[in-house]
């Protein structure tokens, strides 16, 4: 998808803007994702766009990524930092980043996969993105947000693009994880079943942190197999207050533009 156009310039420290373009095409591409897991739309906020902007200047000017930026730093606003500390943040481009969001791969992520779980939040919206050439924020912290699910799954119930686990130019979520947060079920002592067509698929179980998107969350990581599409995998948690059952029904058109 398009990227768009950024008009500032990180030698003067002008912060621009990302143009419509740009923008709405990231922002399509986290409510493409949050229409497959169930969830409804998000809209975007000038004033927290403004601020993200502020917030990826200061990413790409310093070549580094801090929910903390120091005063210090060059190209330092109140008001980046202050985004910089309610953002998924990211050196990539502002719609490529959603893609990388969702598969959050990196060492640095498997304790939470906040990055998706923010996205994936009843709490979520509205949003704000700003981006350069080589860096983006995305407001995600202390949304308004209330969409009501006991529980979201990811890849979710129902029919899935491969695209959508498989995501193209990251590493897929069969690797990274598949993730149920919910703000109402405890699931700490959940215990995770997949079967294919009565078939056990192992899999490992990870508790996850807390409060990044949702109070409760865990992965489940497939052991010797990865999704195929037309193949329908039946969760199963169990151990829990409310037990949780989905399908996920597996399908091998492309996911998202």
């Amino acid at each position: 998808m398009n990227e768009g156009t950024w008009s500032g310039n990180v030698a003067s420290c002008t912060a621009g803007d990302l143009d419509a373009t740009g923008r709405n095409n990231a922002l399509g591409l986290l409510n493409a994702y949050r229409f497959i897991a169930q969830l409804p739309a998000v809209t975007l906020d000038a004033t927290r766009n403004a601020k993200a902007q502020q917030c990826a200047l200061m990413m790409d000017a310093n070549n580094s990524l801090s929910h903390q930026p120091p005063s210090t730093w060059t190209c330092y606003s109140a008001e980046g930092a202050e985004a910089a500390g309610k953002s998924n943040i990211s050196t990539g481009r502002a719609v490529k980043s959603i893609d990388m969001y969702m598969s959050d791969f990196g060492s640095g992520n498997a304790a939470s996969l906040g990055h998706r779980r923010w996205f994936l939040s009843n709490s979520l919206g509205p949003v704000g993105i700003g981006g350069t050439t080589g860096s983006s924020c995305h407001w995600v912290i202390s949304g308004s947000g209330n969409a009501g699910k006991p529980y979201t799954a990811w890849p979710p119930s129902g029919p899935v693009p491969l695209d959508a686990i498989n995501i193209p130019g990251v590493t897929s979520v069969d690797s990274t994880g598949w993730s149920v947060q919910s703000y109402s079920i405890n699931l700490a002592n959940a215990v995770v079943t997949v079967t294919d067509n009565g078939t056990n698929m192992p899999v490992t179980v990870t508790q996850l942190l807390p409060n990044y998107g949702s109070p409760y969350a865990l992965r489940f990581n497939p052991m010797g197999w990865t999704s195929q599409a037309g193949h329908t995998y039946d969760v199963a948690i169990t151990g829990i207050s409310t037990p949780i059952n989905y399908s996920v029904q597996v399908v091998s058109c492309p996911a998202l533009p």
